[in-house]
């Protein structure tokens, strides 16, 4: 018995061992990808490559790359690997324009796996080129200034409460951790402007949307993984059929639509939001204000009311968070620099004079320092740090020798972009006048993208931006915001997180201004 065990252990030695070997000269063989292509790359390790912190949730995937990126100085592109898949990460400003718009033909995929068994999945952000490109042109008319405009009121009514409680927090000189407090905010605005319901989340914390809320961008450890793996190794997350997304909410939001849509359609309902320009594709197949061609629509296209729940639902997700994180970003730097806090109140002080103390949808948009505000915060504090494209087709870089191959991953730091001294020179100082037009002719243009830009670029951009705007608007014309003994003055971002989310509360507090 003793010897028959020995020898069965002796197999199953050499056995693991012939196993490890082929893997190990697998990765090996795997790992002179870029070096027989003549780009320089950085060294990566068995078996994550150069991306095991992030996959391990041990490093935030934005400051990975960023490293990566000031760890690489003076090269245009650098070839890195996520496991055995070769990502080329690109540096200079020149090539990423190309990449994003002369050539995006080339990289029209984003590079993103995610299972689209769950139909929450098929939305704009995530769908492959051949259903995206037709779905970007029927949405675009959605966004447009004059869609906004007849947003505004609702927006500007969850914007009156937020000041409303900032100024009650205020009267009990309490602090408050503002993150959570302008979420509430940011998710009263889109489910306002995006279902036409009112969420109360503002006087409610444990409102029904804000709880949703949490849940997608709190995930468990298991979802938050698979979500991950998703945009740093695709291809593995589809070999292993590993899902992201959000399965566990799917059920409540497509109800919520299905029922939401129901009652419109049964009772002639019609409002200025984004569930009535998403029927109308549903129901005569484009939005009013699409491109009309002699009296008629140029091409027809009829959404199924799944696809309206994915877009509802993608509408909610992207509207809400990245928009809080500016928020409470702009009113975190506000405080920690009391001079341009200053400055920016005079502002909103003159311009609602000029508006008979009202704020305006043309009030927001005379406020050019309000817009450097924001635009600096969005630097330091991109909500996205990264964009991801997926090479699509044989594509030599120019003024090099080097050919890209299809299916090569394509990464660009934003993080990294807005940290390079060479574009912002003493990076980590927080100053407004950086976008001042006489700053912004002398920089590369491609050095500044928290909302990518091409074909690509986020569509919600234009919407995002007023209701930040709108909400520090209604608390700045109320309050002074200023740091407790407890405010971070380094923050510091969450491993398990593709976005820039802190992993600590910013606790501040407020004052009324005389």
């Amino acid at each position: 018995m003793g010897v028959y065990l020995d020898g069965w252990l002796e197999e199953l030695v050499i056995s693991l061992s012939a196993v490890l070997l082929v893997i190990y000269v697998r990765f090996q063989w795997g790992y002179q990808y870029w070096k027989k292509k003549g780009v320089q790359y950085v060294e990566p390790s068995v078996p994550f490559g150069n991306m095991g912190k992030s996959i391990l949730g041990l490093e935030n995937y934005g400051n990975l790359l960023r490293d990566l990126y000031e760890k690489t100085k003076g090269k245009r592109f650098v070839g890195l690997y996520s496991i055995l898949h070769p990502v080329l990460l690109v540096r200079d400003p020149e090539l990423i324009r190309q990449i994003l718009i002369k050539d995006f033909g080339s990289f029209h995929e984003r590079g993103v796996y995610l299972d689209y068994e769950e139909p929450l999945n098929r939305q704009l952000f995530f769908l492959p080129s051949s259903e995206w490109r037709h779905r970007r042109v029927k949405l675009t008319p959605a966004f447009t200034s004059g869609k906004l405009k007849g947003m505004f009121q609702m927006i500007q009514q969850c914007g009156r409460e937020l000041a409303e409680v900032a100024t009650e927090f205020a009267s009990r000189r309490s602090s408050v951790e503002v993150r959570e407090m302008v979420a509430r905010y940011t998710t009263d605005v889109i489910v306002s402007v995006g279902f036409g319901l009112e969420s109360d989340c503002q006087r409610n914390p444990d409102a029904v949307f804000r709880g949703w809320g949490r849940r997608v961008f709190a995930p468990d450890l298991k979802s938050s993984f698979g979500f991950r793996l998703n945009f740093i190794s695709p291809l593995l997350a589809d070999l292993l059929r590993i899902k992201g997304g959000f399965t566990e909410v799917s059920s409540y939001f497509r109800k919520m639509i299905a029922d939401n849509v129901e009652y419109r359609e049964k009772n002639n309902v019609t409002k200025k939001d984004f569930i009535d320009l998403l029927m109308q594709l549903k129901n005569k197949g484009f939005v009013e204000g699409d491109k009309m061609e002699n009296g008629k629509n140029t091409e027809k296209t009829y959404f199924p009311l799944e696809d309206l729940a994915a877009e509802s639902f993608g509408f909610f997700i992207a509207g809400f968070e990245t928009s809080s994180t500016t928020i409470s970003s702009s009113l975190y730097e506000l405080a920690l620099h009391e001079d341009i806090q200053k400055e920016l109140q005079q502002e909103i002080d003159s311009v609602l004079v000029r508006h008979d103390g009202n704020i305006t949808y043309d009030a927001i948009t005379e406020m050019s320092y309000l817009d450097k505000v924001v635009s600096e915060t969005l630097r330091k504090h991109p909500p996205l740090p990264f964009l991801n494209r997926d090479c699509t087709e044989p594509y030599k870089i120019p003024d090099s020798d080097v050919v890209v191959d299809k299916g090569t991953g394509i990464v660009i730091s934003l993080f990294g972009l807005h940290y390079d001294p060479e574009h912002f020179p003493d990076p980590e100082r927080y100053d407004p006048e950086r976008f001042s037009e006489e700053m912004k002719a002398k920089r590369h243009p491609y050095v500044y993208l928290p909302f990518g830009d091409g074909l690509h670029s986020c569509i919600g951009m234009r919407l995002g931006l007023l209701q930040s705007k709108v909400g520090l608007v209604n608390i700045l014309s109320k309050c002074s915001v200023r740091p407790t003994e407890n405010t971070t003055r380094h923050i510091t971002y969450n491993t398990r997180s593709i976005l820039l989310l802190p992993t600590k509360e910013i606790e501040l507090r407020f004052v009324k201004r005389s």
